[in-house]
């Protein structure tokens, strides 16, 4: 994913950086574009002028993008950098993160400092002076290590959402999304909710089909998340890691989902406590997981097991983090957590597919 730094105070701004993500988007790309996705109407919708708490929400969530990103395309026109901007690329740069300037600006600052400030242009590996440059410069470029290493979970789902629900292009996918969604909708027939949460949202419809007064979504993917969005825009949605403590208020929510996500977590049991912090004491969660003891001892080597390699549309291979070790033992640590109200294994087609379904209850 590309985080794209640029100032927006102006329409005229706004039109440029939203052409520009097309643009790079345009090559195959994830981008980050804070405008976009940011979440900054849905913030006001939800909490009104309650100015401190969006703001500080607007800049969690833009330096949680930085962290995940994979470079930073910055804007840098003008006598000087915006101060926004200036502040994205010092936390990039603090992290190590590749960045390449755009300045169509012919104006610079004499032949001792350059077209930009000495620190930008220190902590950039390009500067390009204009958007055919910089997209020649995108054009063919890979995420670090190439499609044959392991690339984060959050950049895969960046990189695969176009597709991912696609029942041609895979129909194993599909069939166990459809499965659960069938078995999810069986057990809330008829109810109606205060709150919806779904942790690991993803491109899902469980927040489509819920009836509830609220809804929120939870996932590390900007591109899932842009997309569950045009499709369900009354919901508010959070790009954050469900491993963490999300800024959500306890007991806020009274049914939690969450399907074929503790797999990709290096720290499941976080992502339970935390299910279990949000929901409310009446309320209901609503987990399914691949059934853990199809996939242990697949392979002979402990690396290997931990590696899912997913065959994209275009005939490319992407590998990304995956185990269920932590997960052999997954009801005692829920029975340690919820009282389990109901366990069930769900079949997928004729052959050993399976899922393992839970209702849960604080």
């Amino acid at each position: 994913m590309i985080y794209l730094a640029t100032s927006l105070f102006t329409a005229a701004e706004q039109a440029f950086a939203a052409a520009l993500t097309a643009e790079i988007e345009g090559l195959g790309f994830a981008v980050y574009y804070p405008w976009r996705d940011a979440g900054d109407e849905a913030l006001m919708a939800a909490w009104g002028e309650d100015w401190t708490r969006i703001n500080a929400e607007i800049a969690r969530r833009n330096l949680r993008a930085i962290e995940r990103c994979s470079s930073v395309v910055a804007v840098v026109e003008g006598a000087d950098v915006d101060s926004g901007v200036a502040m994205e690329l010092g936390y990039a740069r603090a992290l190590a993160k590749p960045i390449k300037l755009l300045r169509t600006d012919w104006r610079t600052q004499g032949p001792r400092v350059g077209p930009v400030n000495i620190m930008l242009g220190m902590a950039a590996a390009e500067l390009f002076t204009s958007i055919a440059a910089l997209l020649a410069g995108l054009h063919g470029a890979t995420e670090p290590g190439g499609e044959s290493a392991v690339i984060p979970v959050a950049d895969f789902y960046d990189r695969v959402a176009a597709e991912y629900s696609d029942g041609a292009l895979h129909p194993t996918t599909h069939s166990f999304k459809s499965a659960e969604e069938a078995a999810t909708a069986e057990l809330l027939a008829g109810r109606r909710f205060r709150a919806a949460l779904d942790l690991g949202c993803g491109d899902g419809n469980f927040l489509d089909h819920v009836a509830a007064d609220e809804k929120t979504g939870v996932d590390g993917s900007v591109e899932m998340i842009r997309r569950h969005r045009q499709r369900v825009p009354e919901a508010s949605f959070l790009l954050a890691d469900c491993q963490r403590p999300l800024p959500l208020a306890p007991a806020a929510f009274d049914v939690v989902h969450c399907s074929f996500v503790l797999d990709h977590l290096t720290d499941a049991g976080a992502c339970l406590r935390e299910m279990r912090r949000l929901v409310a004491a009446d309320g209901i969660v609503l987990l399914a997981v691949y059934s853990p003891a199809l996939f242990l001892g697949q392979n002979d080597s402990e690396s290997e097991e931990d590696v899912l390699r997913y065959r994209t549309a275009s005939g490319g291979v992407l590998s990304v983090w995956r185990s269920f070790r932590d997960l052999a033992d997954l009801s005692a640590q829920l029975a340690a957590l919820f009282r389990i109200e109901q366990r069930r294994t769900v079949k997928i087609g004729a052959g050993d597919l399976s899922f393992d379904h839970y209702v849960l209850r604080p």
